[in-house]
């Protein structure tokens, strides 16, 4: 399944859903869980008072990083079977999901600027922030030079000149595909005016959690950028299922703490969520945050229009993109550029494109992003699939933006 150091897997080390009036079945001891306390849009007071009475009927004293405000949740830590079943069934509850353990997408590799019209487009990011929640942004690169700052769920170890630098290479080449600057040098980014911020929820290995990736989307939310539009790229994820599939931020919201982030994130904050379909040849339905309706999903082509046969597919795909050996930024002092594959790959070039709507509409909704990007899609039906499995999404493009 060519998948090598990068491949993104979510490999579930518990997994269960809160159920009306049930508490979670396996709950393991020692465990973290996401209690969501508010469904929908925080009141903080209220909040306040639930974080309260959660913490003295259950004897926790719940850190300040683990309160992620602006999604009403918190994070709990290395809880012991009986106290997590409590929890699970406190009324003030909404939803309580185990930890799981996450990977960066990859494996899978820029001519792809080129082919989607980049360089063509009148506008160019400006004035609109995408977040790479990833494993960092290589800080000082010469094509980076638009990375404004950033913030480490998982602090970068080894030479690191920030705690939010990359030490795998991963979040640096998504970030160059996005948005390197038009300097002259090394690469060009399909948005190369929009500014660059560094979420760093994956290890060097590529490894990281639900719950810092969370954590990663309540700092967005609550990061103060000047009020410039959001975008999200997420090239990560693995196996899991959209508990609400085929709706769209629904009034009553998912029981399932990483859904129910995003849809927060994108229903009430108006942030764009663009992710990678994941690239373990299987329908996105099986995988998260793929198969969320919030999100936009993208698969990867190569550069004789076709897709690679290790490139997600499904009605929960949205857009492809170009993917396969794609250039870009890297981290290593002895390599400032690499050529990799992979939906991580083609997801970027969908957040840069999303940059180039905002910076020329910027009260646009999510909703609206992804409508005028599958709008000015290229349709793929005369397009020869090889990959063995059913590709009818369309194909990015961004010239006239």
């Amino acid at each position: 399944m060519r998948k090598l150091a990068l491949a993104l897997v979510l490999l579930v080390l518990a997994a269960c859903q809160q159920q009306a009036g049930l508490a979670p079945q396996g709950l393991q001891g020692g465990g973290t869980y996401i209690a969501v306390l508010e469904p929908s849009l925080p009141d903080k007071a209220r909040l306040a008072e639930k974080l309260a009475a959660l913490e003295q009927a259950h004897g926790l004293q719940i850190p300040a990083e683990d309160r992620l405000e602006a999604l009403g949740a918190v994070i709990l830590r290395n809880l012991p079977p009986a106290k997590a079943e409590r929890l699970a069934r406190d009324p003030r509850v909404y939803a309580f999901s185990p930890d799981r353990e996450v990977r960066a997408y990859g494996e899978a590799i820029p001519w792809g600027v080129e082919r989607i019209g980049a360089p063509t487009t009148t506008a160019k990011g400006a004035g609109v922030s995408v977040y790479v929640l990833d494993t960092g942004i290589k800080v000082g690169h010469e094509d980076l030079t638009n990375l404004k700052g950033g913030h480490a769920v998982v602090r970068c170890r080894g030479r690191c000149r920030a705690s939010w630098d990359d030490d795998n290479g991963h979040g640096t080449h998504v970030a160059g595909t996005a948005a390197a600057v038009a300097n002259g040098l090394g690469v060009l980014g399909v948005a190369p005016q929009a500014e660059l911020w560094a979420v760093k929820v994956l290890s060097g290995s590529g490894s990281g959690s639900i719950s810092g990736i969370v954590q990663g989307i309540n700092w967005v939310i609550a990061h103060n950028n000047g009020g410039k539009p959001k975008i999200i790229n997420m090239s990560l994820g693995g196996s899991g299922t959209d508990d609400q599939d085929g709706l769209y931020c629904p009034i009553a919201r998912s029981t399932d703490a990483f859904h129910n982030a995003i849809q927060k994130a994108v229903c009430d904050y108006g942030i764009t969520v663009v992710v990678a379909a994941g690239n373990e040849g299987i329908d996105a339905r099986n995988v998260v945050p793929a198969a969320y309706d919030e999100v936009i999903t993208v698969s990867a082509t190569n550069s004789q229009n076709d897709w690679p046969s290790w490139s997600n597919y499904g009605p929960d795909v949205d857009l492809a993109a170009p993917g396969v050996s794609i250039l870009s930024t890297w981290h290593t002092s002895t390599s400032s550029y690499n050529t990799i594959s992979g939906t991580s790959m083609a997801a970027p070039h969908v957040a840069g494109a999303a940059a180039l709507v905002l910076s020329r509409y910027p009260s646009h909704t999510p909703l609206q992003v992804k409508q005028a990007l599958l709008q000015n899609a290229d349709s793929t039906a005369s397009w020869t699939n090889t990959s063995g499995r059913p590709h009818p999404e369309p194909f990015l493009n961004v010239r006239g933006f």
